[in-house]
């Protein structure tokens, strides 16, 4: 018997079947992401065509697949303009636009990308997070030419919280409630004020691990967790705005309009406020979590004191967790965990939605 011989055609870097990339932002999680091209982009049918930052634009060498940073800030001056024209010149469906900037200034470049027939992937909320009627229109300009615009790290970093929500609709189900802990800097502070850390040196700590922004009131406003809710909600099919969700401060009043500098400098000054609230939570054996839920039509988020021997209540780290109830899973709610927070989870799930793409 003759042996039977499998040929398999040469990959042609010119064909759809290799994903172009370009990166804007090259910042922690774009770096991050650069690195993990740079080890799996060969195999994994990848090609990064250049990266920017704020000011510099980088193009890469054809045949390059170890990607560096080395001569970024000796390149040109970025020019928008220019960039999208050339993405514009690959075949249609071929280019993934990745952006890892939180810039707004950017995400308003998803439309026209999208009618261009490339593809768009980010960490970024802040396309999502826009008025309901651009949050529709972005999607339908997708949907309308046949492009992907993925975005599975807006919540919950590399977690398949979205993904999940997804499939559960397009399979028939109905969300009913979404609910959990969907902030690992929040999670990080409590369960280092369960230890006996006081409130500044959490949020000093945090922030010095990169758990947090570099104005930590970012995190603390809880406006980081209201635009996850929101989104999930919009994926679940709801019309909802950002003024329709009830949302919990933690920032002291009298420190909310100085500059970040005075925060972190008198910040202390409620540090045995907080003491206090951990301390009467734990009579009661319970501890503080800063909790969403999105249950019909509306959205509440902020501090509870939920019991310690709960799932919440044993929350450690970054990690976050939701509670999904569907008509399909109501008696039993569908729960994801994991690390909420972080560059590697991050760039990991951004490198997963680009591997999505078809």
């Amino acid at each position: 018997m003759s042996e039977l011989k499998v040929y398999k055609k040469p990959l042609d870097k010119k064909s759809p079947q290799v994903k172009k990339l370009f990166i804007a932002g090259v910042g922690a999680v774009g770096n991050t992401l650069l690195k993990q091209v740079s080890r799996y982009g060969t195999e994994k049918s990848l090609r990064v065509l250049g990266v920017c930052n704020s000011n510099h634009l980088l193009w890469y060498d054809r045949v390059q697949g170890n990607y560096s940073l080395r001569d970024l800030l000796r390149a040109p001056d970025l020019d928008w303009e220019s960039v999208i024209q050339k993405l514009i010149s690959y075949e249609k469906g071929s280019v993934v636009f990745v952006d890892t900037t939180g810039s707004l200034e950017i995400a308003e470049l998803y439309p026209r990308l999208l009618k261009n027939h490339i593809h768009v992937v980010t960490p970024s909320k802040l396309a999502n997070t826009q008025k309901q009627d651009q949050f529709d229109n972005l999607h339908h300009i997708a949907a309308e030419n046949g492009v992907e615009f993925l975005y599975e790290t807006n919540v919950g970093a590399g977690l398949p919280i979205i993904s999940s929500i997804k499939n559960l609709i397009h399979t028939g189900d109905e969300i009913l409630e979404l609910s959990g802990v969907l902030s690992g800097t929040m999670t990080y502070l409590f369960s280092e004020l369960d230890k006996g850390g006081t409130f500044s040196e959490t949020i000093i700590k945090a922030r010095r691990l990169g758990y947090a922004e570099p104005d930590p009131r970012d995190d603390l406003s809880g406006e980081d967790v209201a635009r996850k809710f929101m989104i999930l909600a919009r994926i679940c099919g709801h019309k909802i705005e950002r003024e329709e969700l009830e949302v919990e401060s933690l920032i002291p009043k009298e420190l909310q309009d100085v500059d970040s500098a005075a925060f972190l400098e008198r910040v202390s000054e409620f540090d045995d406020e907080w003491t206090r609230k951990c301390e009467e939570a734990s009579l009661e054996n319970r501890t503080l979590r800063y909790v969403g839920r999105y249950y019909k039509g509306k959205g509440q988020i902020g501090i509870q004191a939920v019991p310690i021997s709960s799932a919440l209540g044993q929350l450690k780290g970054t990690t976050n967790l939701i509670s999904i109830r569907s008509r399909r899973y109501n008696d039993q709610p569908l729960v994801i965990q994991g690390p909420g927070a972080g560059k590697e989870v991050t760039a990991a799930g951004v490198l997963a939605d680009l591997l999505s793409i078809s």
